[in-house]
Formats: C-alpha cells, structure tokens, sequence
C-alpha cells in the first residue's frame, strides 16, 4: 500500500494486555513527498485479522495518525488459541480447572451411590419396622378403649367415654364399668337382645333367647374354647396384667399464692389446706409426656390370672374409698389396696396430690409377632381439669421372622447400605490423612484450614447418624432380647400361678418400658437419616448445572433472603405476640408462644380456625386477622416467593446453555473409552505429576503462576497427547475469565448493550458532523469566483502555458489541494480520538501501577509469612540452622 520508511532510533514496548503482550512505539519520521500523503503497510494473518506493518515508522510523525494505528492494533481480537499458542496459561490458573474437573467428577460419580444409600436404606427400615402392621395394631386398641369402655349406662346404651371423664368420680366409673369389662370377657359376645330386634312375628312359637346360647366355641384346630382367658380383642394377648401408677405433687401451704395484703394465718384458716403445684396437663398433652415413666408411685396391679371379675372390680371399690366398705365389711386387712390400707389414717388412692394417673398394660400379637406397651393416662391440672389420652409403643419379637423373598430383600438392603456407610467414613478418613500428610501446617490448623468445610460435616453427619442408628437398633432388639427371655417363665408364671407372679410381672414391666424407650430412639434416628442424605443428594446435584438450579437459586438469593427474613421475622414475631396476647386466654392453640408461633404459621397457608377465633369478637378478630393476612401473606409472602423466583430465572439462563444430565453421562463415558484407548490420560494423572514434582506441597503448587504451554504438558506428562493438552489449557482459560467476569444477569446484558448503542450513536453523529463541515467546505470552494478559484484558475491562470500543460497543472493543484485539506479535517478528527484515547490509557495504566502495587504488597506479605512460618517449624524441630533472609518479592 505504499512505500516504507526507512526505520530508525529505539523502540520501547509497553503491555497492553493482561497475557503479556506488547506494543512498539516509534521515532517521528519526515513526511512522504511533497504531498503529505502517508500509506500504512498492513498484512492479512492467517486468521483473517488485519496487522498493522511494525517497521512503519512514518507514522510516529502525525499524532492523530499515530494514536489511531495503536487504537485499531489494541482493538484486534485475541483468541483463547492465540494466547494457548504463542504464550501458555499460568500454572495456578491450569491447576484450579485441573482440580475443579476432578472435584466435579467426583461428586457427580457419588449420585449414584447416594441414590443406592437412600433406597437400600428405604427398603431396609421399611421391612425392618413394617409401620402398617404397627399401626394397625396400635389403632385397634386405641379404638376399641376409646369407643367401647363406656360408662353412665342407661340400658345397653353408656352415655361417657374416656374423653368425658372429668372428675375423679368419673375416672372410678370409667375404670369399673368400662376399663374393666374390656379385660373380663369371658363369654362368647352376641349382637343385642334377639327378640327385641327381630320383632314378635319372627321368634313367635320359639324358646330363642341369647342367654341360652353358647358362651363359648371350640372352632376347628383350637386347643380350648373361644374366648380364652386373658385374650384381647380376639388376636391380642394379655401379659401379666394391668399397672396402675401415678405422679404426685409435693403439699404445702407455701405454694399458695395470695394477695400481700392477706396475712398468712388468715390464708391458712381460710383455705384451711396446702397447695399442690403442677406443671402437668396445662393444656393439652402430648404423646412424649406419656413416655415419662419416672417419678411414678403408688403402683398396683389387676391380675386376671390371680383374681376373678368380682375381685378385681373390689380392688377397684377399695382404691376408690380408700378400704371403708372392707373395714366395714371384713376389716382392714381384707382391703385389697396395699398402698391405701398402710395409710393412717386410712385414704383413698387418688387425692388432691395425684397429678397424672397411668394406666399401662402389655399385650403380646401373634399374628405380627409383636409386643405393645399401652399407656392410658389422665392428666389432673391445677384447674381442676382431667385430660386423657392414649399411647401405644410396639415392637416387633424379631426382624428375622419374616417370609424368605422379604428376608433375603432386607438382608441385602442393610449389606448395601453398611458397606455405603464404612465406605463414607473410609473415603473422609483417607481425605484427612491425605490433607494432614501434604500440608506444611500442624495437623489440626490442616484439618481446620484446608479439610473441614460444610460437605465434609455433612459427610460425617452422615456416617456418625448411621452409625447411632444401628447403635440404637442394637439397643432396642437388646431390650426386646430381654423381654424375649422373661415371658416364658411370665407363661409358666400364668398357666400356674404362684408366689412369684407378682415378681415376674414387675420384671415384665420394666423390660417393656425399656424396649418402648428404645423404640422411640431408634425411630427417631431413623427420621433423621433422610434429611442428611437429601443434604447429600443436594451436593451431588451440584456437579450438573441443571440439576443445581434449586441450590444455585437458594444461593444466589441468599443475601436478598437474609435482609428480607430480618424483616420478615421481626413483622412475623409482633403478630404472633399480639396474637398470644389477643387470643390466648380464650383459645388453646395461641395460649403458648411455641403454639402462637405453629398456629400463626398455619394461618399464613390457609389453615386457620375462624369459629374459634370468632368467639373473642367478631369485629376484633376480623380486625386482627385481615390485617395478618394483608401484611404477612398478601405483602411479605409475594415478596419472599418474588425474591427466589428472581433468583430462579437468573439461574435457569445461566443453565439454558449448560450440558443435560445424559450428554454429561456420555461424556463421561467416552473419556472412558478414550482412556482405556490411549487416546487420553486422566486428569488426576495430570494432577498427581506436578504434585511429585513439587513433592506434595499442594498450597505452593496451587499458587505457583510459572507458564504451562502446550508442550510442557506433552513433555512431561507420560502419553498425554497434543490435542488433550491443548483443548485442556484453552478450557482452563475460560474458565479463569469466567470467574474473573462473573455472570451479567439479562437485565445488566441490556443495559451494557444499551451503554453501548447510545456511544456508537455519538459516534455516528461526530462523523456525520464532520462530513457535513466537509461538504460545507466543498461547497464553498465550489460557488467562490476569485482567484485560486478552480474554475478561475483553470481559464485565466495559466498563462504562459500550453493547454494541455494548463491542464496538467490544474488538475495537480486540484488533487493536491483536497488532499492537504481532507489531511487536515482527517488529521484533526483523529487528533480528537488520540486524545480520547490517551486520557482512557492514563487512567488504564494507573489502574495497573496500583493493581501491580497491592500484588507486591501481597507477594512480600505471603513471603514474611512462609518465612515466619520456616522460622516456627525450625524452632519446633529444634534445628540449629536459621533460615535465610527472606525473600523479597520481585
């Protein structure tokens, strides 16, 4: 495109890049002929850049010119392959992708086994606790005590259950006619009277009546005829009998609360009895209180075995009015309540002091081969209330009495997941050992600093509630061991009674409550074992973008949730407080903070109860619960739900372009292949050659920035081949810059192309007012007639000229006079870009100055540390020789 100059003086270069690449900068140059025209010497790469030729140092002369060249040479594109290609990638940079497509890999390979935890574990304790049989078993006598131990009785027909026992009076009517009958059937039970029911015209002329049916039935391959003694509700078994106990409360006048104007002797007069204070049966009670078998006094038993229906409904008439009827009757010692008849003076078995009474007995299922320990149990608050309810604990004889297919199901089920399990606990083991051997720390800053982290605690919280679930199975099956070896001598003691049946019953019950509290632990260790594996199932999930996008989304809205919930919880609390203070004296479920806290969470999900709410005050309640609903489901709610599904499609666009699930398999799988082929090498192969090389020490490895090319990777890694090595080091760039860059939302990708549009617009519009001015000046040469005219110059101004020298000449003059005029616009034009552009280098080379700064800060900084750090091993290991000086950052 022109003639060279001639190059001379010194070149200087600069970095224009973050790579390392250099610009050259030139001496002033003579303009090129008379004209001062310049060309620019340019090549066509093979990449279809365009390269401006180095050696034209002409150039340097006009600034503008200058400053444009180096603007374009700047702007070129430089490929990820250029920089692989002609430099290479800083170690640190290709160790973090190394390492990360190892980690990657690895945590997506755990997916499988994770899955095959959670369904061996499934299977296993599914079989092992068979819940359906449980709950069948429990439900029936649950239902059967609750529906069928009636009292008040008006004919056939007993008006009270338990649930209307309210009084002690009650509870002894409960206890005779309903409890009891349950227990004594020792009859063969019919529908209701026959005659009655079918009416006249059907028995006329017949002697049918239900007393002279059979009272029994010796149905075939029975060995004693049906009812048999101690049976319960046909399938269940009575052992032993039944316990009664209860909690008492402690009696004294100073736990009477009067007002500080009464005086204490006028209290005691007036009231004329102690307090009794207790916490139990406040409110409603819950199951775990009736788990609580400590503290439990005044026990007595109803053995059917030992004593008929009549006896046992005397003990009970004894327990009630404290042995008066066998004082009167037979003495006191005919009375059949220990604890009552050794009181002086005599009193019945339930006071002002009784705070919960437990009725409990065991009964054993030979259909599903399992023990339940039933507890009915009435809790007498300080208001004068009885709550009842019912708790049922089973447990089954042995895992193993199961049908073969089901066995062999479960026997591999708990292989699969123990092996699992040790092979956790085996892989964290090997990774703290590996992590203490190769860092230069202490062993316990290594495992702090460089192993613990949240999926390593949640790796052990794996393995360590396994591990106390099968400790707390062996404990339960233990305790049902136990049980297991007592009842024989419990079924001699009943088939022959004896002195010691009361012994064995005793032994009988405290076994039972241990394998009811074992039980317990035991199902609740396992409930928490699945919600560690989601943890874990959540981890593996991270190694595929698609699959990440709900962990990805909790992240990413993690700082708008943060402030949002301070908020949320401070406006939450104030209605729950208000509504405790609003609701809770008339209403159960808001009378606790705990229970205002649960109810007002429901509410916000549609599950209220306005009829209840309603009986405070129409306009009041409707006031308080409008205004709820608007604040916290109609405002902060939307807001929450706002917050993550922002948050959602932020993700879901970064993961429209990520590998699927199956295309991330595949690719797995052919790596594999390649592999075994010889057509790669493993990553991890790659990853343990630069470990040997810098002899296990990984942080200074990690952090080395010495350059990797191509070929070093090729050289020093055995069979690596070229296209691997390549394809790993532009990957690894990437990478790099997509972490330096982080990801733009599709909101900030709109503004940025915005920003963009609206400076190529100004752009547009400087040109276009330059060529205006242009036009302008043509024009205006064009209309003038004077002098240095074209026109005028090309008729009148070449005098002493031939034609066609005139000719000649004019349209020189002409050619060189818009050439120096479009220099001057072009020149000025571009003097305006130069300047632009030197402004935008200055601050862009301050920007560096201070970022190559705090580098050297931080270099000299991390070198005083290792040398501190040698001087502290040194001194450890009682070395006599003393580091060097330490090194200086360059």
């Amino acid at each position: 495109m022109g003639s060279h100059a001639a190059h001379h003086g010194h070149t200087t270069s600069r970095p224009t890049d973050l790579f390392g690449f250099t610009e050259k900068e030139y001496d002033e140059e003579p303009e090129l002929g008379q004209t001062g025209l310049r060309a620019l010497g340019t090549t066509v790469l093979a990449s279809g850049e365009l390269e401006f030729d180095e050696d034209l140092t002409a150039i340097k002369h006009d600034e503008a010119l200058y400053s444009a060249v180096n603007t374009m040479k700047r702007h070129k594109t430089i490929t990820y392959d250029d920089i692989v290609s002609s430099r290479g990638v800083p170690q640190n940079v290709f160790l973090e992708y190394v390492k990360w497509e190892i980690d990657t890999e690895n945590t997506f390979l755990e997916l499988p086994l994770t899955i095959v935890v959670l369904v061996s574990f499934t299977i296993l304790a599914t079989n092992i606790l068979h819940q359906e049989q449980l709950y069948a078993i429990e439900e029936a006598y649950e239902r059967d005590i609750i529906e069928n131990a009636n009292f008040a009785w008006s004919g056939n027909f007993g008006h009270k259950g338990i649930e209307q026992v309210f009084s002690v009076a009650d509870f002894w009517s409960w206890m005779r006619l309903g409890f009891l009958s349950l227990l004594g059937r020792s009859q063969w039970l019919y529908s209701e009277a026959a005659p009655d029911v079918f009416g006249g015209p059907v028995t006329a002329g017949t002697s049918y009546n239900v007393s002279s049916l059979p009272q029994s039935w010796l149905f075939a391959g029975y060995q004693k005829p049906t009812p048999v003694a101690n049976d319960y509700l046909q399938y269940a078994k009575l052992v032993s009998g039944v316990r009664m106990r209860q909690a008492v409360s402690a009696a004294d006048s100073q736990y009477c609360i009067y007002p500080n104007a009464l005086d204490p002797q006028l209290q005691n007069d007036w009231l004329r009895k102690p307090c009794f204070p207790s916490d139990l049966g406040v409110l409603s009670p819950e199951l775990q209180e009736a788990e609580n078998f400590q503290e439990l006094v005044r026990e007595e038993f109803l053995f059917p075995d030992l004593s008929s229906m009549a006896e046992m409904t005397r003990k009970l008439l004894d327990m009630e009015d404290g042995c008066h009827y066998a004082s009167l009757s037979g003495g006191q010692d005919s009375c059949l309540c220990n604890w009552c008849k050794v009181q002086s003076p005599l009193q019945p078995w339930i006071d002002e002091r009784t705070a919960r009474i437990e009725i409990s007995m065991l009964l054993f299922n030979a259909q599903y081969g399992a023990y339940t320990y039933v507890s009915v149990n009435f809790m007498l608050n300080r208001g004068g209330h009885i709550h009842a309810f019912m708790h049922c604990l089973s447990a089954f004889v042995s895992p193993f009495l199961r049908p073969f297919s089901e066995l062999v199901l479960t026997i591999i089920a708990a292989i699969l997941w123990i092996a699992a399990l040790l092979y956790a606990a085996v892989a964290e083991i090997w990774e703290m050992i590996h992590t203490v051997r190769h860092s230069s720390n202490r062993f316990y800053r290594a495992l702090w600093q460089e192993y613990l982290g949240f999926w390593n605690f949640v790796d052990w919280a794996s393995v360590l509630v396994g591990t106390l679930t099968i400790g707390f199975w062996i404990q339960g099956r233990l305790a049902v061991a136990a049980l297991n070896e007592l009842l024989p001598s419990m079924i001699q003691a009943s088939l022959a009674p004896d002195a010691g049946y009361e012994a064995t019953a005793r032994s009988i019950f405290a076994r039972a409550e241990v394998m009811s509290k074992a039980k317990k632990d035991t199902e609740f260790q396992m409930m928490i074992y699945p919600l560690i594996i989601m943890l874990r199932i959540f981890r593996s999930f991270e190694a595929q973008p698609r699959l990440a996008i709900v962990t990805a989304t909790l992240k990413t809205a993690a700082p708008d949730l943060a402030h949002f919930f301070m908020i949320f919880w401070c406006v939450y609390f104030c209605f729950v407080v208000s509504s405790l203070l609003f609701f809770g004296q008339d209403l159960e479920s808001f009378s606790t903070l705990d229970r205002a806290l649960h109810t007002s969470f429901l509410a916000m999900f549609g599950d209220w109860d306005w009829l209840g709410m309603r009986e405070v005050g129409m306009m009041r309640s409707a006031a308080w619960f409008w205004l709820f609903m608007i604040v916290m489901v109609l405002f902060l709610l939307n807001m929450l739900l706002a917050i993550i599904m922002d948050a959602y499609q932020v993700e879901k666009f970064k993961a429209s372009d990520a590998t699927t699930l199956w295309q991330q398999v595949l690719d797995m799988i052919q790596r594999r292949r390649q592999y075994q082929r010889g057509e790669r090498v493993r990553l991890s192969d790659v990853f343990e050659v630069f470990r040997k090389e810098f002899k296990g020490r990984e942080k200074e490895m990690m952090s080395s920035e010495r350059i990797i090319s191509v070929e070093y990777l090729v050289t020093h890694v055995t069979r690596m081949p070229y296209k691997q090595a390549y394809k790993t080091l532009v990957n690894a760039l990437k990478r790099d810059e997509e972490l330096s860059n982080g990801f733009m939302s599709e909101e900030q990708v709109n503004k940025q192309v915005e920003s963009t549009l609206d400076t190529f617009a100004a752009k547009i519009a400087a040109v276009r007012e330059d060529v205006e001015f242009v036009a302008d000046q043509l024009d205006f040469w064009d209309r003038l007639q004077a002098p240095g005219d074209s026109e005028y110059d090309f008729y009148f101004g070449a005098e002493g000229h031939t034609p066609d020298e005139a000719s000649k000449l004019w349209i020189h003059n002409s050619i060189s006079s818009i050439s120096v005029e479009l220099q001057h616009l072009f020149s000025r034009g571009l003097q305006r870009i130069g300047v632009w552009q030197d402004e935008f280098e200055c601050e862009q080379s301050e920007l560096n100055e201070n970022l190559l700064e705090v580098h050297q800060v931080l270099l000299q900084l991390q070198d005083a540390i290792v040398y501190l750090q040698m001087i502290v091993d040194s001194m450890d290991n009682n070395k006599e020789d003393v580091p060097g000086e330490p090194p200086v950052a360059p």
